[in-house]
């Protein structure tokens, strides 16, 4: 069943909260237990909740090439379909090996999408079966021994840890079904999640020398559309919303912090001091030794120093 097409343009304050309580969840989850949770809404999307940076680096490889993500993609469908079709949680394989786990969210009135978790092992492989998974992903060109260095890194769950954690994501379920407005609360992340995840992503990794391509890559979009869906709902560019939020970072380090220009600079993302000494100038109207001087009330008089909107 198909949900309704969401009749407002804006969220009300109740639906953001709990949508901010799923990306928490996830985030909480993936501390606990480092396995990657997802919500697939009815037209199967995936990383609607989960963000490229967390998920195991084979599968980031896989996902990289055009003949994986696709192969991703169909067991993806088929496990959903089977989901769907039973109600009940269902438990895969996949082509790298990995098991996930589908968890349908149906209520009286229909399906409402799946929780997913997943990426781990039952048990670590034998090197035939190591073997045997090299000639499936052959189109990655594994180096040697690659695929156990990834497999060492993988969590290997026990049975009863399965169980656990499916137990757990199906009560989260139940709060999803209890949820008021539940259409607009799950539609909304087909509309707003991609740009929320790329903020998020940009807070987390602002120090990191980050790319339009990569942030576009982060949250599973081509660069021309994570482009155009960032400045629509956020209404600046990417770019801008990165260097006002290193800036503002920035400014805190000068007013609470006795590192020298460059090491904040360096502590924010930037590795050219010319470039961060102009950008700065550029928000703030003041140079950082400026700025910093007015934090300490050591300047003229001047007020103290905020970042404006700098450029559009």
């Amino acid at each position: 069943m198909p949900a309704p097409q969401n009749k407002t343009s804006r969220l009300s304050p109740e639906i953001l909260s709990e949508k901010a309580f799923l990306f928490n969840y996830h985030d909480a989850f993936y501390k606990i237990f480092q396995l990657p949770l997802d919500w697939v809404p009815p037209d199967n999307r995936t990383f609607t909740v989960c963000g490229k940076s967390h998920c195991n680096a084979l599968c980031c490889r896989i996902m990289e090439s055009p003949e994986g993500a696709a192969l991703c993609r169909e067991l993806t469908d088929k496990r959903i379909q089977e989901a769907q079709q039973t109600g009940k949680p269902v438990i895969t394989s996949c082509h790298a090996g990995f098991c996930d786990v589908v968890i349908p969210i149906v209520a009286g009135d229909g399906y409402l999408g799946s929780l997913c978790f997943g990426q781990f092992l039952r048990r670590k492989p034998s090197r035939q079966q190591i073997g045997q998974v090299e000639k499936r992903l052959s189109f990655l060109n594994l180096r040697p021994g690659e695929l156990a260095r990834f497999y060492k890194n993988t969590r290997v769950l026990a049975k009863s840890e399965i169980e656990g954690l499916t137990d757990l994501l199906q009560m989260l379920g139940t709060f999803i079904c209890e949820t008021s407005d539940r259409w607009q609360f799950l539609a909304s992340f087909q509309q707003t999640e991609p740009v929320t995840m790329a903020m998020q992503y940009i807070q987390r990794h602002y120090a990191q020398n980050l790319t339009i391509d990569g942030l576009a890559r982060s949250v599973c979009l081509s660069k021309s559309h994570f482009l155009h869906l960032f400045s629509k709902q956020v209404g600046i560019s990417p770019l801008v919303y990165l260097n006002r939020y290193r800036i503002n970072q920035a400014m805190e380090m000068l007013k609470n912090s006795k590192m020298s220009i460059s090491q904040i600079a360096n502590q924010c993302g930037f590795f050219n001091i010319t470039h961060f000494n102009r950008l700065f100038k550029r928000y703030v109207g003041k140079t950082p030794t400026e700025a910093r001087s007015s934090f300490s009330g050591k300047s003229d008089g001047s007020s103290v120093p905020t970042v404006t909107d700098g450029e559009k």
